[in-house]
């Protein structure tokens, strides 16, 4: 981070200029034309593959050394920035770069400087091109980016290797502690949120303990303050078996590298109504614990000013012969449980996501996870109802406050 302090103002970035010409962490443009626009995935890319650096848009420079005055650029008109840079970074490197933007107002009227910081990063090698070409950067003001040579590549890919490691050890770490709670030769759910490279802490467990303690909202709340644990790493809740069918066992942690696990016990409920003997999967209790911890993740993410791609793990064991109805009752179409009726012991779905596209697309993203899941327990011969099935989702969100 070359910024130290926020929020920049022009006087930052004048100062800025004085210290550096572009070279390996610094780069500057004069305006975002449609060049620029064209080369930001470059750019941005080499520095998430290099040692991270800051792009400034609305400086001129004369062979990489910046030119007073700095007055910036005239933006487009009606056009969000921000939006438009991580649009680009979205859709042209993979795995997806998010950099921190701030639009900075000049001195000059109806002009602005665009700052775009970009960290160096865990998920390297970030490829352009279709993920053809991979670039870094050279520290040379003739020649500042340069394809990557293959050793370089293998080292960036040996760079993911431990992080990975690491989010498998803390996956089977909270199973293994699940285990207390949570019978496993019963259907159960887990569900689990992780930077998809947790290269390094978020917080403290400290930290942990106390953003929970802080988090204590009705129906949203996973971890029940008297329930707070704590465990290597973070802290835990547990919930033995009861006698209530909707209120099943169940194991949830938060550990300081951004893991947010719940395992939970699957509810029978009768099908309809008391006097029916037909039995299903309570899927508001599949959807309420994967909601609950988006809405955690979120926060936590948001605290620890994390804005990556985080990986979202569902799976629902020993549900073979189970039904699950996850839409609601039609009154106009026969309601069988055959139509809901899984045929596979093991139901499976791995997402990844930005912590920004969660937040801006709640609704659509679990939808998206939920319709997924579901495949496996629809047998009518009509197309799976996804629409339906978002029309239950907000029906729920609504219905917790979410």
């Amino acid at each position: 981070m070359i910024f130290l302090k926020r929020p920049i103002t022009v006087q930052h970035i004048g100062e800025m200029c004085g210290r550096f010409s572009e070279g390996l962490r610094v780069e500057y443009k004069s305006s975002l034309d449609g060049k620029v626009r064209e080369n930001l995935p470059k750019i941005v890319s080499s520095f998430a593959n290099s040692q991270g650096g800051v792009l400034i848009v609305g400086i001129r420079t004369d062979k990489g050394v910046p030119q007073a005055p700095f007055e910036g650029f005239t933006p487009p008109p009606r056009e969000e920035l921000p939006l438009t840079v991580e649009n680009i970074c979205l859709q042209n490197i993979n795995p997806p770069v998010l950099p921190r933007i701030e639009v900075v107002h000049s001195d000059v009227a109806n002009r602005v400087f665009l700052v775009i910081e970009v960290d160096e990063s865990g998920e390297a090698p970030h490829a352009i091109e279709n993920s053809k070409r991979v670039y870094i950067r050279t520290g040379n003001a003739s020649e500042l980016i340069d394809d990557a040579d293959v050793e370089l590549i293998i080292d960036l890919m040996k760079r993911r290797q431990e992080p990975l490691e690491r989010r498998h050890r803390l996956l089977q770490f909270a199973e293994q502690r699940s285990h207390q709670a949570v019978h496993r030769d019963r259907s159960f759910l887990q569900i689990s949120i992780c930077p998809t490279f947790p290269r390094a802490a978020l917080c403290s467990s400290q930290e942990v303990w106390d953003f929970l303690l802080a988090n204590q909202t009705p129906n949203a709340n996973l971890l029940p303050f008297n329930s707070l644990r704590r465990i290597p790493d973070g802290t835990a809740s547990q919930r033995i078996e009861t006698q209530r069918p909707i209120e099943p066992a169940q194991h949830v942690e938060v550990v300081k590298y951004g893991l947010l696990f719940v395992a939970r016990q699957f509810a029978i409920i009768n099908w309809s109504g008391e006097d029916d003997q037909r039995k299903q999967l309570y899927f508001a209790g599949l959807f309420q614990a994967l909601l609950r911890l988006v809405v955690l993740a979120e926060r936590l993410y948001v605290a620890s000013r994390y804005h990556g791609s985080v990986q979202v793990n569902i799976s629902l064991h020993h549900v073979l012969g189970q039904a699950m109805r996850f839409i609601g009752v039609d009154p106009m179409s026969y309601d069988d449980p055959e139509d809901f009726r899984c045929y596979t012991d093991l139901v499976s779905v791995e997402r990844r996501f930005t912590v920004g596209e969660i937040q801006a697309r709640r609704l659509d993203v679990l939808t998206e996870i939920l319709a997924e899941l579901t495949w496996a327990f629809w047998q009518s011969n009509q197309g799976h109802p996804t629409e339906r099935l978002k029309v239950n989702v907000q029906k729920m969100m609504q219905q917790m406050g979410v």
